[in-house]
């Protein structure tokens, strides 16, 4: 028998279903969810991943790795290049289940294309100088892409292609001067983010400063801008990921630019885990709620989703969402490096070849 205390709880909380916004609704599903964690046959630290669709999915990251899957994560197959051992691929960019692109972290600093599935790689670019070190790579569409290194000679190093990543050249215009130490992260290929007609986004740390920077172009042909952002810099800490949200507010075409990031030590505390930019990222603020610490990668979750018009943060402690990008909530601690979504599924891979697709 019910008492008459808990039949007035059941009515209290029925009817505050029923005035709660949708999104507030949909937040309640969101936290009862979880991550479904699978093997990938490897044990290796996994830094890049790039979905095609709900089904073709590639990853990539230490020991020349690359593993390839055609049912959804449901089974891998490796597919690396040969000849390149010790090379960390932080950066995989697919167009399908055969034709993929990689970038390399560290020395040497390649570009590599495949058009067979990963049975056989062309080398399509090589960084002259010994300092340089791709943090990003990414594709406005099957054509157009860029790739980005830490500083060479004072500033950025910058690569683009108009054949698919076929071939590359340099970007010499622009460009600003790099601060004493500045550079970015190679830890979820999320450092850049592309917007349309040319216009990009680019986080930096690494010089010890109380704010990190962020790059912008607001189109083809046009100069690049640096805007401080209040995340603190650090040899450690610094913006590692970005990504452009939900608009905000019904009828409202705000989308806001949310960036996360903080230090990346496990013995460190981050204070600044997230920044938010209303104004396509000229002025940034922190946000209210951050997230729990140290985030590696953000996106939005695809339209397609039964949780679609949320953000997710990931890092190596942990899952956060939100729906605003102001207020974070954690969801799992269970840790990921990186993620990419499919038409209507999200995906996340990590540490020792972890792999998962949220539920």
């Amino acid at each position: 028998m019910f008492s008459n205390q808990c039949i007035a709880l059941c009515c209290f909380i029925f009817l505050a279903m029923a005035i709660l916004p949708p999104r507030l609704l949909v937040a309640a599903d969101v936290v009862s969810s979880n991550w479904n964690v699978s093997e990938t046959g490897t044990n290796v630290s996994l830094r890049g991943l790039s979905a095609v669709d709900d089904d073709v999915i590639w990853a990539s990251g230490a020991e020349a790795t690359v593993i390839r899957s055609i049912d959804g994560g449901e089974t891998w197959q490796p597919c690396g290049p040969a000849g390149f051992d010790g090379l960390e691929f932080r950066c995989v960019c697919a167009f399908s289940a055969n034709v993929a692109c990689i970038a390399s972290a560290g020395t040497p600093a390649v570009l590599l294309r495949t058009e067979d599935g990963g049975e056989t790689w062309k080398e399509t670019y090589r960084a002259e100088s010994e300092t340089a070190f791709f943090d990003a790579m990414q594709f406005w569409d099957a054509d157009r892409g860029m790739a980005v290194s830490d500083p060479v000679d004072g500033r950025l190093l910058v690569v683009e292609t108009n054949d698919g990543g076929n071939s590359w050249r340099k970007v010499t215009n622009g460009i600003p001067l790099a601060r004493p130490g500045e550079a970015a992260f190679a830890a979820s290929n999320s450092s850049l983010l592309l917007g349309a007609d040319g216009q990009l986004w680019f986080g930096t740390g690494g010089a010890e400063s109380d704010t990190s920077r962020l790059y912008t172009r607001s189109g083809w042909d046009q100069p690049w801008v640096a805007v401080p952002v209040p995340m603190p810099s650090s040899q450690a800490a610094g913006i590692f990921a970005i990504c452009q949200g939900p608009a905000i507010g019904e009828g409202d075409a705000t989308k806001p630019l949310i960036c996360v990031g903080g230090d990346y030590r496990a013995s460190e505390t981050s204070e600044v885990t997230a920044c938010i930019s209303l104004d396509d990222g000229a002025t940034w603020q922190r946000v209210a709620g951050q997230p729990e610490s140290f985030r590696s990668d953000v996106m939005a979750i695809p339209e397609g989703s039964q949780i679609a018009r949320a953000l997710i943060a990931v890092g190596p402690a942990g899952t956060d969402l939100s729906h605003d990008g102001t207020n974070w909530t954690s969801l799992s601690d269970i840790g990921f490096h990186c993620l990419s979504a499919g038409k209507t599924k999200l995906f996340a891979c990590g540490s020792d070849g972890r792999f998962a697709q949220l539920e």
